[in-house]
């Protein structure tokens, strides 16, 4: 089965590193337990020395700009480190009054800039004067050069690749910094396992390792008067190093069901789950251990330690049996799911719906993957209950291979295997502590409802566009609650488009959809009138015939081009003088003005350079081409234009497409096509839709005292109008209206629906919710 669905929000996302108050209290969290002695001295040695660990990572913060200049120093020739950098590394006092880079700063800066030019002369002494170097110093931070190593030169390796290099440098110092606080090294093994093959690839991983040699002695020179600073940053150095030599780790397979086969889960991720403690019952574990095995076993399927909190102890024949090996742990697990303890908690006072919900959060460690599997195991609960859905889970081939005969079962969370995005939130719901008391099902829910039609809902947006300007991704704000129900969008997902006032538009991006054509209550469309001059040809038109616009309509047709394309009539300097000239030569063709308007910076100021790009795209292509992006895919399609050939690109895609030639020709203005329903909601002009109120209209009719005005032309009128007689008089129902009195006074009106009674010579306005008189 295939699920196309969006995995609602970016927040969600296992923590991809750990700290040493967390690793502390983990295992007695998942014993449901208090911490021991041991646990507790370990958290009271981090705090106290907490401030020791916070100054060695402001040493190292406060002089970044010196540690990454030594270790360029000595991979480098030929060149000044510190001038690459984008941005300085180190920090700027925040306690100093004078807001001033520290002293050390400045310093650091000079010291690098002197030391890195005194390598740009003999490269072989300056080889060997670094090879003495590296003979003196502490033997712990000796710098060991690899065999056959020599400096990479500036000129031959690049400006863009030395900056990339002084960045990545800085990066592993961050790192540093950051596992210095956290208290443990697993932020530096996470982020940092996988990066040999791509160094390798990219630059030099001899250098990198020079490099990092550098840094280590740099940064343990800085806390000489720590020795306990100085081992912690020593220790992490040396991580960072033997990290480096382990290879790209593959990814991890999911062991699911046959529904979500194919799932994997990036080695970063599985990393991250490292730390969580596995129980399983081995012979010759002692007698405590094996209890705890089976509390643990407990926890899993009651969802609390009912032995120990509630004295409840199920199956006890059962549980002495696994203790000396008669009875594996997997039939261990059969027989709490067949206990009347269970029955009692799990499935006596719940649905058959969240009964199987449950049970698969129990015995398999995870949700529901699909409605298919959802409909499989209640079909088994609603024929052979309880005994039956249990049976079928612990005899599937999915928990044999992934907690197999020995191993207790445990939460398949984020970071211990690849999910379905489809169903996270309710896996979140799920797995939390309070599940038992929450009784409505909520994955037959959330898959019946992936089958439902969806709204018009942008693709990249947690909800529906609320204007015609709102597009691109929406980007959730810091206090919004995490969405349990993504939104099921895949690229083959579309809009529904409704036509502006177009005829029959046909099927979307087909050849009757892009010749669709306004109807007389549509946009308006401008067309450029040409006229032949005569004459002998031009020779800077090729040769051709000599044609010009005539002067009205080209006038009119720039005017509505600057409307459509930025939006105004262009203010002053952003119109395209000597564009606008060659249009009325007839130098140029219409399509090439519109070209040459949306590709000045007027137009990639408003709507490119302060856009993110798929903001930028949607908006461009509603100007240019006159309707919204069907969907994902298109956008996908001009994001990749855009990322080769840039701005330009994007724009001579749209004016060169075959949509646009169909639709606008050379001669034609573009003009809105088609709107979203949102679009059409939103523009409705609110109160034009309330009921009819005869008292109210009587009561204004009433106090109207103004005379009736003799007419002398006919009423002219811009929308529907119906004529009928209505006791001797004549009824017009119009959209908007001018009248020419006798004494040259003009009578409008815009409201649609009013209601406009014209007697014999006269003319007077019906009550009406409003009324203009000029």
């Amino acid at each position: 089965m295939t699920v196309t669905a969006s995995s609602g929000s970016t927040r969600v996302s296992p923590q991809r590193y750990d700290t040493l108050p967390l690793s502390s209290v983990r295992q007695a969290e998942q014993q449901d337990r208090f911490p021991d002695g041991g646990e507790l001295e370990t958290l009271v040695a981090f705090f106290q020395s907490g401030q020791q660990r916070l100054e060695a990572a402001r040493r190292i913060s406060e002089n970044a700009d010196f540690i990454v200049a030594k270790a360029a120093n000595r991979i480098f020739s030929g060149g000044t480190p510190l001038s690459y950098l984008d941005a300085p590394l180190s920090v700027v006092s925040g306690g100093s009054s004078d807001a001033t880079p520290l002293a050390a700063d400045q310093a650091a800066f000079q010291r690098s800039v002197q030391t890195f030019a005194q390598g740009t002369g003999n490269s072989s002494g300056n080889l060997i004067t670094r090879l003495l170097e590296s003979t003196g110093g502490d033997a712990d931070v000796r710098v060991v050069l690899p065999t056959g190593f020599s400096p990479i030169a500036v000129g031959r390796y690049g400006t863009d690749r030395m900056r990339k290099s002084l960045r990545d440098m800085g990066w592993f110092l961050r790192y540093v910094g950051y596992a210095l606080v956290a208290g443990d090294p697993s932020i530096l093994a996470v982020n940092t396992r996988g990066l040999r093959d791509i160094l390798e690839k990219a630059c030099s991983l001899a250098a990198t390792n020079v490099a990092l040699q550098e840094m280590r002695a740099a940064a343990a020179g800085l806390c000489k008067d720590n020795p306990q600073a100085r081992e912690l940053v020593i220790q992490y150095f040396n991580v960072l190093l033997a990290e480096l030599q382990v290879a790209t780790p593959s990814t991890r397979q999911r062991l699911g069901s046959p529904e979500s086969q194919g799932l994997q889960l990036p080695a970063t991720y599985a990393l991250a789950a490292d730390g969580k403690q596995r129980f399983i019952m081995r012979p010759r574990l002692s007698g405590a251990q094996k209890a705890e095995v089976i509390r643990a076993a407990y926890r899993q399927v009651f969802e609390r330690d009912i032995a120990k909190a509630y004295s409840q102890t199920p199956c006890p024949v059962e549980a002495s049996q696994v203790r000396q090996g008669q009875l594996s742990m997997r039939e261990f697990i059969r027989s709490l799911g067949h206990s009347k303890e269970y029955r009692q908690q799990f499935f006596g006072r719940f649905s058959n719906s969240r009964a199987v919900e449950l049970a698969f959060r129990h015995f398999l460690g995870r949700g529901i993957s699909s409605r298919e599997e959802f409909t499989r195991y209640f079909d088994i609960v609603s024929v052979q209950g309880l005994n039956g859905l249990v049976d079928s889970l612990i005899n599937t081939l999915e928990y044999a291979r992934v907690f197999g005969e020995e191993t207790v079962p445990y939460l398949r969370d984020l970071g211990e295997e690849a999910q379905e995005s489809a169903g996270w939130g309710s896996n979140r719901k799920l797995f939390r502590f309070s599940a038992p008391f929450e009784g409505a099902p909520q994955y037959v829910t959330l898959y019946a409802s992936y089958r439902q039609p969806f709204a018009d809902q942008h693709v990249y947006g947690g909800g529906n566009d609320p204007l015609a300007l709102n597009f691109g991704a929406i980007f959730p704000s810091g206090t919004a609650s995490v969405a349990t129900r993504p939104a099921p969008y895949g690229y083959d997902s579309r809009r529904i488009l409704i036509g502006n006032g177009m005829a029959q538009p046909g099927q979307m991006d087909s050849a009757q959809f892009r010749k669709a054509k306004p109807r007389r209550v549509g946009p308006k469309v401008v067309r450029l009138q040409q006229i032949a001059t005569g004459g002998s040809s031009v020779p800077r038109r090729g040769g051709q015939p000599s044609i010009r616009g005539t002067e009205a309509s080209t006038q009119a047709v720039i005017n509505a081009v600057y409307v459509q394309v930025l939006g105004t009539a262009g203010y002053a300097g952003e119109r395209n003088k000597v564009e606008e000239i060659k249009l009325e030569n007839g130098d140029i063709s219409l399509r090439e003005f519109i070209r040459q308007v949306a590709r000045s910076k007027a137009f990639r100021r408003r709507y490119w350079s302060g856009l993110y790009i798929t903001k930028a795209i949607e908006v461009i292509h509603r100007r240019l081409l006159g309707r919204p992006t069907f969907g994902r895919w298109e956008i996908d399609a001009y994001f990749d234009t855009a990322a080769r050939t840039g701005f330009y690109g994007v724009v001579d895609r749209i004016l060169n497409s075959v949509e646009y030639n169909e639709t606008y020709g050379e001669d034609t203005v573009p003009y809105e096509r088609f709107v979203t329903a949102t679009d059409r909601n939103a523009r409705k002009v609110p109160g034009l839709n309330r009921p009819f109120d005869a008292s109210a209209y009587a009561n204004e009719f009433a106090q109207d005292k103004r005379p009736n005005v003799p007419v002398e032309q006919t009423i002219r009128t811009t929308g529907d109008i119906t004529n009928r007689n209505l006791s001797g008089r004549r009824q017009i129902v119009v959209g908007s209206w001018t009248a020419q009195t006798v004494g040259g006074e003009t009578m409008t009106a815009s409201q649609p629906e009013d209601n406009f009674i014209a007697g014999p010579g006269s003319i007077r306005q019906a009550p009406a919710p409003t009324r203009r008189w000029k």
